[in-house]
């Protein structure tokens, strides 16, 4: 089993989801790493015909041009992989608030405001966003 979820999962998942993607603009990206092995990526990219799944090498931090990372343990990546029909967001939800899935924001604030991330973002238990303002 591979240590991330299959690309269509992934997919399908942010199409459960489509209304808080649909403010993303174009080139938006959000990465998923195993905490363990953080070898490649797997990525949710905006694009003019709506989000795309793929993998991609992860080289690091500053270098995997995604706007947010999600670092999951591997307890946490049994559960992405578990998680059925819709669950996928309470699971990162549940993860990111236990700590076995950490939030990087590699972005400032106003540009995610900006790239559309604020609804997107407290569906995932950020209450910073608009809370803050």
């Amino acid at each position: 089993m591979s240590l991330l979820p299959d690309t269509g999962v992934w997919r399908a998942a942010a199409a459960r989801h489509e209304d808080l993607f649909a403010a993303l603009d174009p080139g938006a990206c959000i990465g998923l790493i195993a905490r363990e092995a953080p070898a490649s990526m797997l990525l949710w990219e905006a694009g003019d015909a709506g989000i795309e799944a793929r993998d991609a090498p992860f080289s690091g931090f500053s270098a995997c041009g995604a706007d947010i990372m999600l670092a999951a343990d591997a307890q946490a990546l049994a559960q992405i992989h578990a998680a059925t029909d819709g669950q996928l967001f309470t699971v990162l939800r549940s993860g990111i608030r236990s700590g076995s899935v950490v939030c990087y924001v590699l972005r400032r604030r106003c540009d995610l405001e900006e790239r559309g991330f604020e609804e997107l973002l407290e569906a995932l238990g950020f209450a910073f966003m608009g809370a803050c303002r």
